[in-house]
């Protein structure tokens, strides 16, 4: 077997996150999760399907073969596959996929390092690998994300009783987020299975269900802490959404693009910009707040004004919704295709994710020898001149 990147990305990942989710091919459409890839990590070795057939989890010799690629990663202590902890590392491994199919780096391991990058992601399995850091087994955000100057802290949000503890959450990534330089926001994002479930469960009431002292179910705790907070499914879809979110200056370049010219008022600032006398609001982001707090303000300018609302397809039917729960049912909601995202950001399209030879950083190849056993010698580890 030679060693191949996608071979690479796919152990580096399992290392990183602990467990790799089975059965995501499908759900993400990308080469990096194909049986094919896992089957031959499988044959030789290198990984292995946990009991409960739900996750995968690196070998020893999996483990030896990316410490000699100067990768390492410590071995975890036998997990409880029925606690709910094995749970959210496996939706902590789903966001670290979404986010690096976006093509933003998640390998950083400290917050301090965010601070002279564009984008860049540090989760928080590398905070609670920190003995030094026990007080975040308390607290549910999955890391901290950095898009330009704005910070964005993740939540996995599985139904409408999710609670979080809002006051020890922001204490507790707040102290991560000043170690970033130039940081001027912070922002929450929501993420889950489907976009119609991050809607319906950020905004149930939970009438009758009661928490413990400081703990509030989601709806609540958006409320009180009071941060702008966007929806971001998991699966392709979120690729989509979070690899348009990346790149800088978005909003106004789709704008552009859509024959709409420069918002010069002051009184419609939170609009992106203004086409036959209607102003347009990019939504992609699904930040809810904003998307409101931009159509209250087109109405207090003028109520005759019918605004357009541009998303991505899959975000029409939660667009609706969310105009019928403000009153907002005039609003014209356009919908921007994927391949017309592809034509104003081509770099989406492209992956670095694709099956090609795995080179080292010292020009060199690796080769695997087939083997019937688990266990490895030093002598599998072969290199040879590219």
């Amino acid at each position: 077997m030679i060693f191949d990147f996608l071979d690479f990305e796919f152990l580096r990942l399992t290392g990183f996150s602990r467990y790799m989710p089975a059965g995501l091919w499908r759900k993400y459409d990308t080469p990096l999760l194909k049986r094919s890839v896992i089957s031959n990590l499988e044959e030789h070795k290198l990984i292995k399907l946990l009991s409960d057939k739900m996750s995968y989890k690196l070998t020893k010799r999996g483990r030896d073969y990316l410490e000699k690629m100067g990768y390492s990663y410590a071995f975890d202590a036998r997990t409880n596959l029925k606690k709910k902890s094995y749970i959210r590392k496996l939706k902590n491994t789903e966001l670290n996929i979404l986010l690096l199919l976006s093509g933003i780096d998640i390998y950083y391991e400290t917050a301090r390092e965010l601070s002279n990058i564009e984008n860049g992601y540090m989760s928080s399995l590398t905070l609670r690998s920190d003995k030094n850091m026990k007080v975040l087994s308390g607290t549910k955000f999955l890391g901290v994300l950095k898009i330009e100057n704005a910070v964005y802290i993740p939540y996995y949000i599985e139904s409408s009783e999710s609670w979080i503890f809002p006051s020890f959450e922001r204490e507790t990534f707040s102290s991560q987020v000043g170690a970033i330089q130039g940081i001027n926001d912070i922002k929450l994002i929501l993420t889950g299975e489907t976009l119609e479930e991050l809607w319906k469960f950020s905004n149930s009431k939970t009438e009758g269900a009661t928490l413990q002292k400081g703990r509030r179910f989601i709806g609540e705790a958006l409320e009180e802490m009071g941060y702008e907070y966007l929806l971001v499914p998991v699966g392709k879809n979120g690729v989509m959404q979070m690899s348009v979110l990346k790149n800088k200056g978005y909003r106004q370049t789709l704008a552009r693009r859509m024959g709409c010219t420069q918002n010069t008022s002051s009184a419609l600032s939170e609009c992106d910009g203004i086409k036959k006398n209607s102003p347009y609001v990019i939504a992609i982001d699904f930040n809810v707040k904003r998307i409101v707090r931009a159509l209250r303000q087109i109405e207090k300018y003028d109520k005759k004004i019918i605004p357009t609302v541009c998303c991505l397809s899959f975000q029409k039917d939660a667009m609706l919704k969310l105009l019928t729960k403000y009153g907002k049912q005039k609003t014209m909601v356009s919908v921007i295709e994927n391949k017309d995202i592809f034509r104003v950001f081509p770099d989406i399209k492209e992956t670095n994710i694709k099956r090609t030879v795995f080179i080292t950083k010292e020009g060199e190849t690796i080769e695997i020898p087939e083997r019937g056993g688990g266990e490895n010698k030093a002598e599998d580890f072969k290199a040879s001149d590219n």
